[in-house]
């Protein structure tokens, strides 16, 4: 028999509550609401050590180029995604561990993307922003607005 502590954490239909949204079918149904237009997109939890989480790869493309995109929410930081494109990296917006920095952290909810807009969301900020830093390796200018890389910050 489990113990009371236990029980409580599993709903009436054997299902553990709690733990990530990606673990709970309906909060994971309602973050990728219209996802599936992306055609190519496929998901999986992600259990390799260091890894450990859920991801979201695609193909995006962006003015003719392919691009591979992976989208990681970490176990730990289960909301907060981290995007990694294959491809050309140099880029004034890239992290040193070659992700993608799309939105300052500290920046108003309206001005980057929160959970709650959903996976298509993401994926059109991650488009733009692709797209940008297609146009910024053309022409050497980033178009719309931009923060600083303090590393401060």
């Amino acid at each position: 028999m489990a113990d009371a502590a236990a029980m409580a954490r599993i709903g009436s239909t054997g299902k553990r509550w709690g733990g990530p949204w990606y673990g709970q079918f309906h909060e994971r149904r309602k973050f990728e609401q219209g996802a599936a237009l992306y055609r190519d997109l496929v998901s999986r939890y992600e259990r390799r050590p260091g890894r450990l989480g859920y991801a979201y790869h695609l193909t995006i493309d962006i003015w003719g180029e392919l691009r591979r995109v992976e989208i990681r929410f970490s176990k730990d930081a289960a909301r907060v995604p981290h995007v990694y494109v294959d491809g050309p990296t140099d880029s004034p917006h890239r992290f040193e561990d070659g992700s993608l920095c799309m939105w300052h952290p500290r920046d108003p909810a309206d001005r980057r993307w929160t959970f709650n807009d959903g996976l298509v969301m993401l994926i059109g900020y991650i488009t733009a922003h692709l797209f940008r830093e297609a146009w910024w390796r053309e022409t050497g200018e980033w178009p719309g607005e931009e923060a600083t890389h303090d590393k401060t910050a």
